[in-house]
């Protein structure tokens, strides 16, 4: 296949937020690891939250992504790719931060977590009302 066909038909806005979302999921993972090997000079609450916060994103992540996806090669307009896919690296970001630098509850934590519960919401209305509209 001609490379150029290749990258003229590829989606390549939602392709920047699942790169980005990689590099930030082998961070994450690298957390746990770091943790886990200082498990005696951390303190306890630590290793759990690395955990979480690398569980977390492996939850929710992905569906997000593959929203994204199907968002932008069902027509989504680029502005709304971009600033959903903005959203999701700076709302997981938030939570990683805010479970990591504090023991319990704190504002970036919830923010995160929150905000990402409610862009899945608003992707997946999104996606719904693409669908209705091809069909009208």
């Amino acid at each position: 296949m001609n490379p150029e066909v290749f990258l003229a038909a590829m989606p390549a806005t939602s392709l920047v937020y699942a790169g980005l979302m990689a590099l930030l999921s082998v961070l994450l993972a690298n957390q746990v690891l770091y943790v886990r090997l200082r498990a005696g000079k951390a303190p306890k609450w630590r290793a759990r939250a690395a955990e979480r916060v690398q569980a977390n994103f492996v939850e929710n992540v992905p569906l997000a992504l593959v929203l994204l996806y199907l968002l932008e090669v069902s027509g989504a307009p680029t502005a709304a790719i971009h600033l959903f896919g903005g959203a999701l690296v700076v709302l997981r970001v938030l939570h990683a931060w805010g479970m990591s630098a504090n023991e319990g509850a704190n504002y970036s934590r919830l923010i995160g977590a929150q905000g990402t519960f409610l862009l899945l919401s608003v992707m997946g209305m999104a996606a719904l009302y693409l669908w209705v509209d091809a069909l009208i």
